[in-house]
């Protein structure tokens, strides 16, 4: 008598081996998870047209078997998920990869589980849809890392060519006289650590442009300003002179057709740009070519804050709310609440 393999063995390698074969020929790196599995079975990482590991990663869980091409329509396969696993896919740090690998025709398929589960109305969904369109075996590997941030647009190491593309990239619109610099000096906050963004910081920008340039006219906003302004969000991924959750920013750009709005912290990398400003600002003012400033810089943290005329009508309906909370809470649990007040 001999001991018994376990029946999914062999289906399960079967799916882990075509990740492993797809991310070999598209020449990135597969890490499978070693040890226990507990709903990522492995991670994939970035590597670039230079053949340099990037760091941008994304997880992976695999499904493999006839069992999970039962469900779906026309467009895509139907992944229902056991609650824990949406829970966990949906607060794990890196994207995660569901990957459902067809064995009778050898082809696997995916989707960002993570995003599906962040997306707006996934709490009403019971599936995570995974496209027909989306072959594994077919796929380009920027594809796969597209909410890790990854994009088509060169990485500069030369942060002086990063400031002269910031500088050079403008609005084409005569109306909205924007450019990405204005966006990276004007939200610089948090004693420059951090950078804001969002439509008030261009339209302020644009509004103040118009103006210096002796302008009749307002700012006008489209399609083409609102892709301008999208882009430099991507600059910044791209470029890393900020940790920009770039998987929230596509969920606002795709799924609410709406401007990304956020505070993120810069790298080191952003901070060293901060500082190459500052340099080229000082090299100026020696020259003459540049009034001192008496204090203010270009590089220069600026304040925000919530706009309180937005909130301050709900401050009785906030206070009665939790009023009747508060007096709910004490009687069901009136021993949870007999500390006094500190």
């Amino acid at each position: 008598m001999f001991p018994n393999a376990p029946p999914n063995m062999a289906r399960e390698r079967l799916g882990v081996n075509a990740v492993a074969g797809a991310a070999a020929k598209m020449g990135i790196i597969w890490r499978e998870t070693p040890m226990v599995d507990v709903g990522i079975d492995g991670q994939l990482e970035f590597v670039d047209s230079a053949d340099q590991a990037t760091g941008r990663t994304v997880a992976l869980q695999v499904k493999s078997g006839a069992s999970y091409f039962k469900s779906g329509d026309g467009e895509s396969w139907h992944f229902y998920p056991a609650v824990k696993h949406r829970g966990y896919w949906e607060r794990y740090p890196l994207p995660v990869l569901l990957i459902l690998h067809s064995i009778a025709d050898d082809r696997s398929y995916w989707a960002d589980a993570r995003q599906a589960l962040r997306s707006p109305g996934a709490s009403a969904a019971a599936y995570i849809a995974v496209p027909k369109q989306n072959v594994l075996q077919q796929a380009k590997a920027i594809d796969l890392f597209e909410n890790a941030g990854v994009s088509a647009d060169p990485f500069l190491p030369d942060l002086g060519d990063v400031l002269r593309e910031l500088v050079t990239t403008r609005s084409g619109n005569g109306s909205f006289p924007v450019s990405w610099f204005d966006l990276f000096a004007h939200g610089l906050t948090n004693l420059c650590r951090s950078l804001y963004y969002g439509t008030d910081l261009a339209m302020g920008a644009a509004e103040y442009n118009l103006e210096e340039n002796g302008s009749q006219f307002g700012v006008g906003v489209g399609p083409s300003e609102h892709e301008f302004l999208f882009g430099f969000v991507r600059y910044l991924v791209a470029q890393h002179l900020a940790d920009v959750d770039f998987g929230d920013c596509l969920l606002d750009w795709h799924e609410r057709d709406m401007q990304p709005h956020f505070i993120a912290p810069l790298t080191q990398r952003g901070r060293n740009l901060v500082a190459l400003i500052s340099a080229e600002e000082d090299k100026r003012v020696t020259g003459k070519q540049l009034e001192a400033g008496n204090g203010l810089r270009v590089a220069q943290e600026g304040y925000f804050q919530m706009v309180e005329r937005s909130y301050i009508r709900r401050w009785p309906r906030i206070r009665c709310f939790q009023d009747l909370l508060r007096s709910e809470y004490e009687r069901e649990r009136p021993q949870a609440f007999g500390r006094a007040e500190a």
